[in-house]
């Protein structure tokens, strides 16, 4: 699994910005949402004009803040000598070819069609891409909002909701009050497979409430069964029942607040692990997964993972001898 960070967007873009300054580009057009965040660095990069795709459509002036002008001034978006419509990625090109049936037909000609990532070497729908980035991959700026929730295990504290103080955590009525009014972080749009928590099984009803109460949809709730809260706490490691289970389900991605709890599931699992605290994804190797945990569910997960990795004109070639 790829993951790109808003450090990572900010570097490659920095690094293939020599691509450009040959192109007499005016104007950057960003692609809604996403587009607009790469759109408007590299405008800020090159000191050129920046404008949202619908304003583009219907031809409004640049707008540009007092602290410093932009090295030409547009009266209107047509002006533009040299156009760059960009999108954050691209993989089926539909978003780009959708882009392009939409702007005017006297801009065509002068528009460069462009992408930060790629998971084609030769995207045909693309003038001009800054990194290939192979599938699977998922951004920092969609990873509670992608598809890959269906198929993923996520904790509560630290990735749903703030992490409970350790105040709130020795004291039994704060942290019932904690487990109610937790503060929320970001919230997906998608639904869940499996949400997996270290909170006790006797915490379910509260659990549920708060999910409910912020409209988080998923199909499993799992929690530790234990029977005393003292117990939970000396529980070594914490991060067991999060393993077996990720480890035995047919699930591709865990999104964890902890960065050491992260790097635990990853090792016993030999699966992807996204860390909120490190703010990235730990996979360990197979061997070395193997070495940690030499079970068939790990097998099974690294033969998996060795299959995503075959490029695609491989995986036509192999089809081809069966």
């Amino acid at each position: 699994m790829n993951y790109i960070s808003y450090a990572d967007l900010s570097e490659d873009i920095r690094r293939n910005l020599y691509k450009l300054h040959d192109k007499d580009i005016d104007l950057v057009v960003g692609i809604p949402r996403s587009g607009m965040i790469p759109a408007y660095m590299i405008a800020l990069y090159l000191n050129i004009n920046c404008i949202d795709f619908a304003a583009f459509c219907k031809n409004e002036k640049p707008i540009n803040g007092h602290t410093r002008k932009t090295g030409k001034a547009l009266t209107s978006a047509w002006d533009a000598r040299k156009i760059l419509l960009v999108d954050d990625s691209i993989m089926s090109g539909n978003s780009m070819q959708s882009a392009i049936r939409q702007i005017p037909a006297e801009t065509i000609d002068k528009t460069i069609r462009m992408v930060i990532y790629s998971t084609s070497k030769a995207p045909k729908e693309v003038d001009l891409y800054f990194k290939y980035v192979a599938w699977p991959r998922v951004f920092e700026w969609n990873i509670y909002h992608h598809n890959i929730l269906s198929r993923a295990c996520v904790s509560i504290d630290g990735v749903l909701c703030m992490n409970p103080t350790k105040d709130q955590s020795n004291n039994d009525v704060k942290y019932r009050d904690y487990l109610i009014n937790a503060q929320p972080l970001i919230l997906p749009s998608r639904k869940i497979h499996s949400i997996i928590t270290s909170r006790l099984e006797e915490h379910r009803k509260q659990t549920e409430a708060w999910l409910t109460r912020h409209n988080i949809e998923y199909e499993h709730l799992i929690m530790l069964n234990l029977p005393e809260q003292q117990d939970h706490q000396q529980l070594s490691p914490h991060t067991r029942h999060k393993a077996e289970y990720y480890n035995a389900s047919k699930l591709d991605f865990f999104l964890e607040g902890s960065r050491e709890q992260a790097i635990s599931i990853a090792n016993a699992t030999g699966k992807p692990v996204f860390s909120v605290e490190g703010n990235k994804i730990y996979q360990t190797g197979a061997l070395e997964a193997l070495y940690n945990n030499p079970s068939p569910h790990v097998l099974r997960n690294i033969a998996k993972r060795l299959k995503q990795s075959i490029p695609t004109p491989l995986k036509k070639q192999l089809q081809r001898l069966h």
